[in-house]
């Protein structure tokens, strides 16, 4: 699926859920992130690029979810400082990818926040673990 469906994808289960609002003027954020130095079923997040962040945004909210065997290895939130990266190993609340017999298919999507609790820009990436050469 090609990212803006993703992205329009999730928009629409975040909607339907009742969760959170989405302004209708979200923004996409790019995404990216290294699986380097990553021990596998261990705890902590890999480095996390972000870039489209609104200058407005007030949290990031970052969340990891393994789609081969469906299942959530963590969501937290932290405050947006300007920064573009997310350090690896933030957040030990974030379960590493713990592939059972063969790579798992693990997707980090970062939601923007602003000062109202509204998701102003939303964006994924999704990667194997361990990475195919």
């Amino acid at each position: 699926m090609n990212d803006m469906l993703r992205i329009v994808f999730i928009i629409l289960l975040i909607v339907a859920s009742g969760c959170e609002k989405v302004s209708p003027d979200a923004v996409t954020l790019t995404v990216d992130f290294s699986w380097e130095g990553m021990k596998p079923c261990d705890w902590g997040n890999p480095e996390i690029w972000v870039r489209g962040v609104p200058e407005n945004t007030r949290f990031l909210i970052l969340n990891m979810y393994d789609h081969a065997y469906s299942h959530d290895h963590g969501t937290v939130s932290m405050p947006y400082t300007g920064s573009g990266v997310i350090a690896k190993d933030r957040f030990k609340e974030i379960q590493c990818p713990c592939p059972v017999y063969t790579p798992g298919r693990y997707e980090i999507t970062i939601k923007a926040v602003d000062e109202k609790e509204v998701v102003i820009g939303l964006g994924s990436k999704e990667r194997r673990f361990p990475e195919e050469e």
